[in-house]
């Protein structure tokens, strides 16, 4: 219906997908659908969000150039079509990003034409978390406050007036009815909660703060096999403690009471808890489901589960605490510089698995714990090739990934190639084969590298010649040799594991993205031996997260080399290896030998 109005004054010019409808589609599919009803004059340009990188980008409506949307773009835009800019660009937004998140130039629109980015916007939602998500965004979104919504909606209540024209959606009987009925929802928690609130009852009577668990490490008593005594005990001191004394009792069957008496299910909220054993069965389901222990018992005891799992939607926890979310949510914007993290094309996945009859014996020794063996198993091809030349000619750098640097959001899908997927598919669980093929191809490559070297570059120039890495990333990196280092996942290489690894022999330090060196055997403290402190751990450091200890690297190497060498003859690496500690390692040398450090400055 709506896209039946032609017309720019009354159509939408906004599609937002909260519910995955068209997440099996490409962009093109969506041109296509936009195309064939608004016609192919209504829009210019389709606003998207690359799924391979998460950037902003603009597919034109009658052909394929798909540009960045940057503001060069929008600045042509401007100049091309005024304040009716927003009526020449369609801006799909899916369901991978928060709907309060500002495409760009919305404010910059806005103040300069004195009218929202957005003329009308459909709101496709699927329940009640989806709606409950757009009036959140009201008030988090700078500019949706002015923008129109049309929101359709399935199974609305027959006896709630919606009334008609335009409305504030906040006053709406309909937005609070859906809003109520969500946080009835949220009222379940999941199962930590619940547990949570045993211990809580346990401690009030024994008129305590505190709780001392004899489970400690889960993951542990499960390997150990030693779990199941130790929540037998556990439960019989719950049931004992807390269902045995008045006052926790009846506060725990009130707290159960009011949470299913809000469940959709019927056999949950009409269910009576008022049976002692019933609740007795609950409890030690609860503790058994905490520890994922319960084997489903095909009765009401699995509905009284699942609801208290809450919104997570199955019986398997996965549980973070409020810090956690917090640094999780964090990290994930400072490395995507997005909200959202991209998924790769089909063509573009890798899909691998193997099977184990005991899980936790193949982990108990290193080298049988085949998942940690198949994410260490380096690509023979180069996600990043440098050149550079500092004095010495033209040199080259290869870094090669790790596989599970290879599902990492740190790197672009074009990467994974069928030379790439073949490399993996074909790895039949002859470890030592794989790597001595690896040592081989990487080897060759730095002989054709060194046999077809030519002056192409000028001195002190770092050329980046191929790159699907994209910014920032987290990493650790082994240096093999000069030339060829392979790149991992942050703690993917670390003192404790290396020992293990099949190029053990080969590996002759590791460092991280900061430049902290986690491993050294080399001895070297030169910025032209291989090493930790060698020049190209810095330029590696340099071309893919931009540090500034790799700057200043790099400008004393061109200005002071002198200094630098200096500086680390006479370093005792008392406070850590590496240029990460500058001011160790220049600042009292400087002081030392009696030098303003703004001599050693460039």
């Amino acid at each position: 219906e709506e896209m039946g109005k032609s017309t720019c004054e009354t159509s939408f010019n906004t599609l937002v997908d909260l519910c995955g409808i068209f997440k099996l589609s490409t962009i093109h599919d969506v041109r296509d659908l936009i195309k064939n009803h608004f016609g192919s004059e209504r829009f210019k340009f389709v606003y998207h969000i690359d799924p391979s990188n998460n950037r902003d980008r603009v597919l034109c409506i009658n052909s394929e150039n798909d540009a960045q949307y940057d503001e060069e773009f929008y600045n042509y835009m401007c100049n091309t079509y005024g304040s009716s800019l927003r009526d020449k660009i369609f801006f799909f937004v899916d369901n991978r990003n928060v709907i309060g998140k500002d495409i760009p130039f919305q404010l910059v629109y806005q103040r300069h034409y004195g009218q929202p980015l957005f003329n009308k916007s459909v709101v496709l939602a699927h329940d009640v978390d989806d709606f409950s998500r757009i009036w959140q965004a009201m008030g988090r979104s700078r500019t949706m406050n002015e923008t129109k919504f049309s929101i359709y909606k399935s199974g609305i209540l027959g006896k709630i007036e919606i009334g008609r024209g335009i409305q504030d959606i906040k006053k709406q009987e309909l937005t609070r009815t859906l809003y109520v009925r969500n946080c009835d929802c949220k009222v379940a928690g999941n199962i930590s909660s619940i547990y949570l609130t045993l211990v809580a009852l346990h401690n009030l009577s024994h008129e305590s703060f505190y709780y001392c668990d004899e489970i400690v490490n889960a993951f542990l008593e499960k390997m150990e096999k030693t779990i199941s005594k130790k929540i037998v005990f556990h439960e019989g001191q719950l049931s004992r403690y807390v269902l045995g004394n008045p006052v926790p009792a009846q506060i725990f069957l009130h707290i159960l009471m009011d949470k299913f008496k809000r469940s959709s299910n019927d056999s949950v909220s009409g269910q009576d808890l008022t049976a002692k054993n019933l609740v007795e069965t609950l409890l030690s389901d609860i503790v058994n489901q905490k520890f994922e222990q319960r084997v489903p018992s095909g009765d009401i005891f699995d509905d009284f589960i699942m609801f208290l799992s809450g919104e997570q939607g199955s019986l398997m926890e996965i549980s973070y605490t409020k810090q956690q979310e917090k640094q999780k949510e964090k990290q994930q914007n400072k490395n995507q510089n997005s909200d959202a993290m991209g998924l790769f094309n089909r063509k573009n996945q890798l899909q691998l698995k193997f099977e184990v009859d005991n899980y936790f014996e193949h982990t108990r020794v290193a080298e049988d714990d085949l998942s940690k063996v198949f994410l260490n198993l380096p690509c023979s091809v180069p996600i990043t090739t440098i050149t550079y030349n500092f004095g010495s000619g033209q040199q080259t750098i290869n870094l090669y990934p790790t596989l599970q640097f290879l599902y990492s959001h740190h790197i672009q899908g074009s990467f994974m190639t069928p030379d790439v997927h073949k490399l993996f598919k074909n790895f039949n669980s002859d470890v030592p084969k794989f790597y001595e093929d690896f040592v081989e191809v990487t080897k060759q490559e730095q002989r054709s590298v060194i046999g077809g070297v030519n002056q192409t570059i000028d001195e002190y120039e770092i050329k980046v010649e191929r790159s699907f890495i994209l910014p920032n990333p987290m990493y650790t990196i082994v240096g093999l040799e000069k030339g060829i280092y392979i790149i991992g996942m942050k703690e993917q290489f670390n003192v404790h594991d290396i020992h293990y690894h099949p190029l053990k022999d080969s590996m002759k330090y590791v460092a991280d993205e900061m430049g902290f060196v986690l491993f050294d055997k080399t001895g070297n403290r030169s910025v032209d031996s291989f090493g930790p402190y060698f020049i190209e751990q810095y330029i590696i450091m340099e071309v893919l997260s931009k540090q500034e200890v790799a700057q200043n690297v790099i400008e004393y190497y061109r200005k002071h080399k002198g200094t630098l060498e200096r500086a680390l003859h006479k370093y005792n690496e008392k406070q850590g290896k590496g240029f990460v500690c500058w001011r160790f390692l220049i600042n009292e040398t400087a002081k030392t030998n009696g030098v303003k450090q703004s001599d050693y400055r460039a």
